[in-house]
């Protein structure tokens, strides 16, 4: 069986997985790519220390965007129910950990 056999199947743990797994590399990007920014401008840092208080909020949020279209491709057009279930969990997770972050920091 491969890989898109694998993203073919009807089941609540594929879509959390794949609900937290994609979201969670995007907001590995971003970040990395900030760090990238802030070591190559160290002024940028200087001139704003709470950079990183103030991104991580809009990365989650940036980085559950994906979710929203799989929900929707696993959904309707496949008419996986319980894949898109799934997903919808895992951004709910990801929706708690940005009102936690937004607020709690």
């Amino acid at each position: 069986m491969n890989l898109k056999d694998k993203l073919r199947s009807d089941s609540l743990s594929l879509g959390v997985i794949l609900g937290l797994l994609v979201p969670v590399v995007l907001f590995a990007i971003l970040l990395g790519v900030l760090l990238i920014l802030v070591h190559t401008n160290p002024d940028m840092l200087i001139r704003n220390p709470k950079i990183y208080k103030s991104l991580v909020p809009k990365f989650i949020l940036i980085a559950m965007l994906p979710s929203i279209f799989m929900m929707r491709h696993y959904l309707l057009n496949l008419k996986y129910d319980k894949t898109g279930r799934g997903i919808l969990i895992a951004t709910l997770i990801l929706g708690v950990a940005f009102v936690i972050t937004q607020f709690a920091l």
